[in-house]
């Protein structure tokens, strides 16, 4: 990935700050490390920009070129990833609640979909992980700020998606 990354922005010619969609948020710590290394000497709010994820207005499904190898079948079911995040960024509310928990109502939503579906539907992941450490977080959420990424499959083509809980950009 750093490579990958470094090779992008070995391509531009110059600039003064760079904008991240939302989308990145699992992999930030990678991309601040680039730029820390060959870009920006220190990044900051003014430098460096996250920006929310671009979703399509009638699914929520995150626009990404991997839409493009799903079918129609497979789109009607893709947003079941949305939603299992939106689950667990509701249980995110609650009093108590556990980041294992939040997996848990994340992972049940997609497995109820597994079940009421002929599109070949798996869970690849889901986690909760802290805002600033990106270490996964099991324990209680009481005014935690995280982020709950997942991944499934549908057919052949993984989909990745994450919401913020408890921050917001």
């Amino acid at each position: 990935m750093r490579t990958l990354v470094k090779r992008i922005f070995n391509r531009l010619s110059s600039f003064e700050s760079v904008s991240l969609p939302c989308s990145t948020c699992t992999s930030w710590d990678v991309l601040i490390a680039v730029l820390k290394d060959l870009l920006i000497s220190h990044p900051t709010p003014e430098n460096m920009h996250i920006i929310p994820t671009s979703r399509d207005p009638r699914t929520n499904l995150a626009l990404s070129s991997r839409n493009a190898y799903l079918s129609s079948e497979e789109l009607e079911v893709a947003p079941v990833l949305y939603q299992a995040l939106s689950a667990a960024k509701d249980g995110f509310k609650e009093d108590g609640i556990t980041g294992k928990e939040l997996i848990e109502k994340a992972t049940g939503l997609v497995q109820e979909a597994i079940a009421k579906s002929d599109v070949g539907l798996r869970v690849d992941y889901f986690e909760v992980f802290d805002k600033e450490t990106f270490e996964p977080v099991r324990g209680a959420m009481d005014g935690r700020e995280v982020v709950i990424a997942g991944a499934v499959w549908v057919g052949k083509t993984r989909l990745i998606d994450n919401l913020l809980l408890g921050w917001d950009m």
